[in-house]
């Protein structure tokens, strides 16, 4: 069975078991790197908000009726649930007097999001792109964010410049979370002693690669570390430092982004395939030349 045939048979399936006044519609949304979801959103009178639940990683190339059955109702579940959730408090969400302390940045690939791109207020740094999203509060929805969008910009009044300053605040009230890899792995039960590897992101590891754009934090790295430093981009969660006195020489740095990137990153997280170099003496943060130390 073809994926587009596992959704017309997933769609049919939810047709036929909406309640009175339900309206549940099939969509494609694109998200970070280019990657496009499908799910089935929510759409209920008096209501703004149209939460969307993904399938794709429910797909099976031969899937029994009861496989079906049991997807679908898992869709219209969490649809139902969701009309639990306290709907005027998203809605005011969306007032820039509440929204205004919600705002953060992230980092994200400026290759392959050249679409996105163009749908929401977006800066350049080095290779990549600044974006900006909300968070959600848990006690609306655990562990939500909404990326901003251009339409939010003009609603709210604010020029790019604005959002960006009042991301930068709401970032350096988030702690940064900077700890060496072998102690990070231990925590976990595995041993990767004297790695001279350090992560960095942030209290939330939540897009917290976006922790090195802060000119403060890149300096206290340069601190921790004594000197100069290569950032390996991990993932959009969080990037990996290395002290450039402890990098071999030749080492080819890019190999090992490359190498992490096609085996431990999900497309959706990819960040860069590059590596960036940061110099103390000259507080500068710069793209590697061929990712060679």
């Amino acid at each position: 069975m073809t994926y587009d045939k596992f959704l017309d048979l997933l769609e049919e399936e939810i047709d036929s078991n909406l309640a009175p006044g339900e309206h549940i519609r099939r969509v494609q949304v694109l998200k970070n790197n280019n990657v496009h979801l499908d799910g089935f959103s929510c759409m209920m009178p008096g209501r703004r908000e149209q939460p969307t639940v993904y399938v794709n990683n429910y797909y099976r190339s031969s899937p029994d009726p009861d496989y079906i059955r049991e997807i679908a109702q898992m869709v219209l579940n969490l649809q139902r649930g969701s009309r639990t959730l306290p709907g005027e408090e998203i809605k005011k969400l969306l007032e820039f007097d509440k929204a205004r302390d919600l705002i953060y940045s992230k980092l994200i690939s400026a290759t392959r999001n050249t679409e996105l791109l163009e749908q929401v207020p977006c800066r350049k740094w080095l290779d990549l792109a600044i974006v900006y999203y909300l968070k959600i509060p848990d006690s609306i929805i655990k562990n939500a964010t909404a990326l901003v969008r251009t339409e939010h910009l003009r609603s709210w009044g604010l020029t790019p410049e604005e959002l960006h300053e009042i991301a930068v605040r709401n970032m350096r009230r988030e702690p940064a979370f900077f700890q060496p890899l072998e102690q990070l792995l231990g925590e976990y039960g595995l041993d990767d002693s004297n790695s001279h590897l350090y992560v960095l992101s942030t209290s939330r590891k939540e897009y917290g690669a976006a922790c090195i754009l802060d000119p403060g934090v890149q300096s206290m790295c340069g601190e921790r570390l004594g000197g100069d430093y290569y950032v390996l981009p991990s993932s959009i969660h969080e990037v990996i430092l290395l002290p450039a006195s402890d990098t071999p020489e030749n080492a080819d740095l890019e190999e090992i982004v490359h190498t992490v990137n096609r085996r431990c990153v999900r497309a959706e997280e990819y960040l860069s395939g590059s590596v960036y170099y940061y110099s103390a003496a000259e507080k500068r943060m710069s793209l590697c030349e061929k990712g060679r130390a």
